[in-house]
């Protein structure tokens, strides 16, 4: 007989079957695992960010930081936006010419946005640089996590922790002003992670995500402007999107460029920014031999800092990186270099090899501040790296690999070649860390930072005419030179040594020369000496005002007064409302006695400008050296109620003081308190 077969008994209500409750339990591991895991990649990059950069919240302010913080425009906070999104990003009015240029609105609208909050406080302007670095540096670690999803973990970690530790990013980081760089990165692999989305689905709407971040990127800084060539090296090298598809995601993204540029361009006054030979000088040198030869020398730079990032300097400039043809040595070298990287990366790019990818990142990059390309104000900078290291990074994690011969694919990796690739990166992210943090101290302030870096800049005109500059203005503002005239004479001959040195490189440069002369004129007994360099200064620029203003002052000191109103008369004919001009030709003519003649001017200025305090204080000066106290201190009184000043305010209080007048001498005192109080002094 046949035995009956048995039916599968059922499962109680009380049962589960096995299957349903492994499954369950298998699938939702995984994703919580790595969602865990992602929390805990985040959280160490936060801490990372933190030791790298947590000492720049002890920083003030640094070179070129008033184009974004220290700013009266920033400083109206959120009701200065439209003002902000209606003009340049830099707008300077200087003694030797202006600097109007370039529009970069989002970073100054980060900057008023801050003002609003929390006011002028440069530690927090610091801690939300670290801060915005830490984002970036999280957003490209989830994008070198998707671009190398075939790849061990360890790999792209790795790359963004190289990446992050490497002490050329200082400047990018501890200076305020170059919050630009990291907003513009940020944006442009903000837009390749849609860019990405788009490979993957098709779908349109994300190369608009795309379109709106590029041209947020490209109003933070033109440096996004290589992304539009590295958007379709990503493509190629990690995705399976047909390259004839190519097209499209180019020609939105060149649209994004071109209306980020020219759109700007229907609100904005037309301004020729003018380029100076001590800035680079390939401006003036239109040989293609010497263009090429420079820039290969500036190319040869990037890869010296990137491999040895010392000494990091705040500016380079005319003559650190020589002019030179593609004779030279270092040029052929340099162009060895870089054709050889290009070939390897050619001949490897139709095998998608890693190696490949990171050479072609860089110098794609790279070739925007070769020189070649485009010319870059300063020649060289260690920010124009930013985007290009990248690449270094990558590269440099893939040959520590490479050398324990272990597969970054490799889904496991045995402990031993683990640990010795961690033990080479750590080796190599100690010295960086050390010099990241000890950079970040040089950039304090102004003083440590140009102390600091001096040293290394012997062959630099501007680094030496900025720090010439900087010690000069920090005796207009030393209380015994305001009171008595006297500078410290070790401070008089530093400031004199780097005005020389700059002229002893570029003897024809008319800033320093004007420089040199107004140091001679102002805080030396010398004006003979400055006849001889302000001159020099007029010569080689005729329409260069201060010069003309400071050369009639020194032959005003010489007695030659002949010779200061040729100066004073020369310069009313270029521009006859140049204040300072009258003002001074009105003072030689009191000092030749023709105190009417003196005192009309001065009237006249009043009439014109009603509420200018100054010819108030000539008059009231030219009553004193006719011993007429009462008189002169009727004009002070009402130059301070027009625009007080402490040092007038102190000067009526003396005066009050010695006329019995205590009530007076005590308010004029005690507004001079206030005022030097408002001024932080």
């Amino acid at each position: 007989m046949n035995k009956p077969v048995k039916k599968p008994r059922k499962a109680g209500p009380k049962e589960n079957p096995v299957p349903k409750v492994t499954t369950a339990r298998i699938q939702k591991p995984p994703i919580y695992a790595s969602a865990k895991a992602n929390r805990y990649f985040v959280l160490f990059l936060f801490v990372w960010a933190a030791i790298l950069y947590g000492n720049t919240v002890l920083n003030k302010y640094s070179v070129d930081d008033e184009f974004v913080t220290n700013n009266p425009q920033v400083a109206k906070g959120l009701k200065a936006l439209p003002e902000i999104f209606s003009t340049f990003y830099v707008n300077q009015q200087g003694n030797v010419g202006s600097n109007v240029s370039d529009y970069r609105p989002i970073v100054k609208a980060t900057y008023a946005l801050e003002y609003q909050l929390w006011g002028q406080k440069p530690g927090v302007s610091h801690g939300i640089n670290m801060l915005i670095y830490w984002l970036l540096s999280v957003f490209l670690f989830f994008l070198l996590k998707r671009l190398l999803k075939d790849y061990n973990i360890l790999f792209p970690f790795l790359i963004t922790l190289v990446f992050m530790s490497h002490p050329v990013h200082t400047e990018v980081v501890a200076s305020l002003k170059n919050r630009d760089e990291m907003l513009s990165f940020l944006c442009g692999i903000g837009a390749m992670w849609f860019i990405l989305d788009y490979a993957d689905t098709r779908k349109f709407r994300y190369l608009v995500y795309a379109f709106m971040v590029f041209v947020i990127g490209f109003l933070c800084k033109t440096s996004i402007v290589p992304f539009l060539a590295l958007y379709p090296l990503v493509l190629w090298f990690f995705t399976d999107f047909p390259p004839k598809k190519y097209v499209p995601v180019v020609l939105i993204i060149a649209v994004a460029a071109l209306a980020a540029m020219y759109v700007p361009r229907f609100f904005l006054p037309h301004v020729d920014r003018v380029n100076h030979y001590i800035e680079n000088p390939l401006y003036f040198e239109k040989g293609l031999w010497i263009r090429l030869g420079t820039g290969f020398s500036a190319l040869l730079f990037y890869l010296r800092i990137l491999i040895y990032p010392h000494p990091l300097l705040f500016y380079y400039g005319f003559d650190m990186i020589p002019v030179v043809g593609m004779g030279s040595i270092m040029a052929l070298l340099s162009f060895a270099i870089h054709a050889g990287l290009f070939i390897y990366a050619i001949l490897k790019l139709r095998s998608k090899d890693i190696l490949s990818f990171a050479i072609l990142w860089y110098l794609i990059s790279i070739s925007m501040y070769s020189n070649i390309v485009a010319l870059a104000v300063g020649i060289v900078a260690e920010r124009f790296v930013f985007t290009a290291s990248l690449g270094f990074s990558m590269a440099l994690v893939f040959i520590i690999f490479r050398i324990f011969r272990t597969n970054p694919k490799s889904l496991t990796i045995e402990i031993d070649s683990r640990m010795k690739i961690l033990a080479v990166v750590i080796l190599l992210l100690i010295p960086s860390t050390v010099l990241t943090i000890t950079r970040n101290r040089q950039w304090r302030n102004l003083f440590t930072l140009y102390q600091s870096d001096i040293k290394y800049l012997e062959r630099s005109v501007m680094a030496n005419i900025q720090y010439g500059g900087y010690l000069m203005r920090s005796v207009y503002t030393d209380s015994n030179f305001l009171q008595y005239g006297t500078v410290n004479e070790f401070k008089q001959q530093v400031i004199i040594s780097h005005f020389r040195q700059a002229l002893k490189i570029y003897p024809d440069n008319y800033q320093a020369l004007n420089d040199l002369g107004t140091v001679y004129l102002f805080m030396t007994s010398k004006p003979d000496s400055a006849i001889y360099f302000l001159k020099k200064a007029t010569d080689l620029d005729p329409g260069l005002q201060p010069a003309w203003v400071n050369l009639g002052m020194a032959y005003r000191k010489m007695a030659e007064y002949d010779k200061a109103i040729e100066c004073y008369t020369h310069l009313l004919q270029v521009n006859p409302n140049n204040l300072k001009a009258i003002f001074a030709l009105a003072d030689v003519y009191n000092d030749m006695g023709d105190f009417n003649r003196a005192l009309k001017m001065n009237e006249d200025v009043m009439k014109v400008y009603p509420q200018l305090e100054m010819p108030y204080i000539n008059i009231g000066n030219y009553y004193i050296l006719k011993a007429d106290t009462a008189m002169a201190v009727n004009y002070w009184e009402q130059a301070a109620a027009k625009n007080p000043s402490a040092e007038l305010c102190y000067q009526l209080a003396f005066m009050y003081k010695v006329h019995g007048d205590q009530k007076k001498a005590a308010y004029y005192n005690n507004l001079a308190d206030e005022l030097n109080r408002r001024a932080g002094k």
